[in-house]
């Protein structure tokens, strides 16, 4: 594995998100003002969502290339931070930035989907929505 190519790698991914950032930023700050009807309201909000939301995705991922360039330097680059086995070479080249290997990121994503699954539960589903509804729940079967 190529440090050198990676760490260059690595950088010109930080660089082209700093510089969308600021673009994104820029675009912000030139946007039109004045009389707007609700489509371009509603238009104009969900651009801006999206475009936040972009730039989270960019804010977690530059956070990650600067944690992969200060694992490069302290040599502790493709080492998995949940169990402490080697980053396939090829999961690196992919995704240089990678913390985990392929196992540990695969019991995080399910666990993951289990948590986001057991809190979209519906527990209004058990109550009862009628004053009949609740007199026969308490009946007792015969």
């Amino acid at each position: 594995m190529d440090i050198q190519k990676i760490k260059e790698e690595l950088l010109k991914k930080r660089q082209e998100i700093l510089e969308s950032l600021s673009n994104h930023n820029s675009e912000e700050l030139n946007e039109k003002s004045g009389v707007e009807d609700a489509a371009d309201i509603v238009t104009s909000e969900l651009s801006r969502e999206t475009v936040y939301k972009l730039s989270q995705v960019d804010r977690e991922t530059l956070f990650l290339i600067d944690i992969a360039l200060k694992k490069i330097e302290n040599g502790t680059y493709g080492v998995c931070e949940e169990c402490g086995a080697q980053i396939g070479e090829k999961r690196l080249e992919a995704i240089p930035w990678v913390r985990l290997c392929i196992d540990c990121s695969q019991n995080e994503e399910t666990i993951r989907t289990l948590t986001s699954r057991n809190e979209d539960t519906p527990y209004y589903n058990i109550i009862p929505t009628t004053f009949e509804e609740e007199e026969e729940n308490k009946k007792l079967p015969e």
